[in-house]
C-alpha cells in the first residue's frame, strides 16, 4: 500500500510498479506481492468482475414520481462525461433511493475488476485544468472508464455514481482485515437512504462474489454489523492505532455519519462470469490516447496528480505484503 505522487513524465513509471492488496502500492518493492484486502471471514483471491448481465429488481420505498435526477455538480467535466452514460444505463423512471443504490452497487460488481488503475491523466486532455482534481475524482477514473481499480478506486467510483444519481454519498478511508488476519488500510462508501446512512463495500463484495452470485454481505450495512470487519471514523480513532495527525485528519475530513442499522439484505444476484479484462490492451488504449493528444498539442506540463490516499498516505497501514 505504498504510494507516491505522479507527474505526467512518469506515466510509464505507473505501469512498471505493481499494486498490492486493496490500494496502489506505488512504493512497494517489486519482489513483494500481496493479496487483496478482505474481511477475515472471507479471503478468496479477487474475482474478475467484468460481468455484464446484471439483473436487479429490488423492492424499496419509491421516490416521488415527479422527482428528477440531480446531476453530479461541481466535478471535472471528464468525470461528468464518464458518470452520465452509466447513470443513464442503470437508471429507470421512478426508482427509489434504495433501487438507485443497488443499481450502482451492482454495476461496480459486474463491471469492475481488482487491478491497478489505468489512465490517471486522461482528465488533463479532456477538459484539462491548471490544478489537480480532487482525490475521489482522480481515483474514480479507472473504474468508470476502464473497469479496473483497487479498493480506493472502487470506493471513489461508487461514491460519484451515487452522487450522480442524486444521492448523498461519502468516501470512507479506514481499516479492514487481510486474509492473514492483520488490519490493513482500505476504503469504501457510505450512502444516505430515506434519512439513514449505510455502508457499502463494493470491493470486498466483489472479492467474495464467487460461484456466480453476489450475496450482498457488504451492502447497506450499519455500524454494528460492519464494525466486526472494519475500522473507521471515531471507532478507528478510539482504537488508538493511528498517529494523532491521522486522527485529526479523520476528525476534520472523514468523521463518517452514524449508520444506525442494516437495510434488509436483498436476494442474491446471479452472475454470468466473463473473462478478465485485457490489461495490456487497456493500458495501450490510454497511452495512445495521451500520445495522440500530445502529438497535436504538445507535452502536458508537469503536475503531481492527487492519487495519494487520505489518512494513510504513502506508508499505508499493516504488513507491506498483505494489505
Amino acid at each position: 500500500m505504498k504510494r507516491t505522487a505522479v507527474c505526467w513524465l512518469l506515466s510509464l513509471w505507473l505501469m512498471i510498479f505493481t499494486l498490492s492488496g486493496c490500494t496502489c502500492s506505488f512504493q512497494r518493492e517489486s519482489s513483494q506481492s500481496g493479496s487483496p484486502s478482505s474481511a477475515i471471514e472471507e479471503s478468496p483471491p479477487p474475482v474478475s468482475s467484468s460481468r455484464k448481465d446484471s439483473v436487479s429488481e429490488p423492492n424499496g420505498p419509491q421516490s416521488p414520481a415527479d422527482e428528477e435526477e440531480k446531476p453530479a455538480e461541481g466535478i471535472h467535466p471528464y468525470l461528468a462525461s464518464l458518470i452520465a452514460p452509466i447513470v443513464e444505463e442503470i437508471s429507470a423512471p421512478g426508482m427509489s433511493d434504495y433501487e438507485k443504490t443497488r443499481a450502482a452497487f451492482d454495476y461496480m460488481i459486474t463491471h469492475v475488476s481488482m487491478e491497478e488503475p489505468i489512465g490517471l491523466e486522461l482528465w488533463r486532455i479532456h477538459g484539462g485544468g491548471d490544478t489537480p482534481i480532487p482525490f475521489v475524482e482522480q481515483r474514480a477514473i479507472s473504474p468508470l472508464r476502464f473497469g479496473v481499480g483497487m479498493c480506493e478506486d472502487y470506493a471513489a467510483a461508487l461514491t460519484l455514481l451515487l452522487r450522480g444519481m442524486g444521492l448523498s454519498a461519502e468516501y470512507v478511508p479506514g481499516l479492514t482485515f487481510s486474509a492473514e488476519g492483520h488490519l490493513v488500510d482500505h476504503a469504501w462508501t457510505m450512502v444516505e437512504i430515506d434519512g439513514s446512512w449505510y455502508h457499502l463495500d463494493s470491493q470486498l463484495e466483489d472479492n467474495i462474489s464467487r460461484h456466480g452470485a453476489v450475496r450482498y454481505k457488504y451492502f447497506l450495512r450499519g455500524d454494528a454489523s460492519l464494525s466486526g470487519s472494519h475500522r473507521w471514523g471515531q471507532n478507528l480513532i478510539d482504537s488508538r492505532l493511528l498517529s494523532e495527525k491521522q486522527n485529526e485528519e479523520i476528525r476534520e475530513s472523514f468523521p463518517a455519519p452514524a449508520a444506525p442499522g442494516d437495510y434488509p439484505t436483498p436476494q442474491r444476484l446471479e452472475l454470468e462470469e466473463t473473462p478478465a479484462p485485457d490489461l495490456n490492451a487497456l493500458r495501450a488504449e490510454a497511452a495512445t490516447e495521451l500520445a495522440d493528444w500530445e502529438a497535436e498539442n504538445g507535452p502536458l506540463p508537469e503536475m503531481e496528480l492527487n492519487i495519494i490516499p487520505p489518512v494513510f498516505g504513502l506508508e499505508g497501514y499493516g504488513p507491506a505484503d498483505e494489505g
